[in-house]
């Protein structure tokens, strides 16, 4: 499993760091890019969301979020390269859509 932070650029939005991780097992790999994200905020790190979780039940008292985490397929003939641009863009579509769900 190799992992990093990847920055996620948007329209009309600041850029966003995202967690990526390849999975392997046999021949098989998955690119995995997720994150956390509650009240408008995105975040990478897993310490600070739960430092933001805590600090929004105070001032809001509310504890909700999502971990938001898209996977795709890496197949025998395309790089990661290629998976990763298929998930960023299906990203792209989703972040709007995910206000609806999560509350700002």
């Amino acid at each position: 499993m190799e992992t990093a932070r990847v920055p996620l650029l948007e329209s009309g939005r600041a850029k966003t760091q995202v967690n990526r991780y390849l999975l392997a097992k046999g021949l098989d790999r998955m690119l995995a890019l997720y994150w956390y994200q509650e009240h408008g905020r995105v975040e990478a790190s897993e310490y600070w969301s739960k430092f933001y979780l805590v600090a929004d039940a105070i001032r809001f008292n509310r504890s909700d979020g999502a971990l938001v985490r898209v996977m795709t397929p890496i197949t025998s003939n395309e790089t990661e390269a290629s998976a990763e641009t298929r998930g960023e863009a299906f990203i792209h579509v989703l972040r709007p859509l995910l206000d609806t769900y999560v509350p700002q």
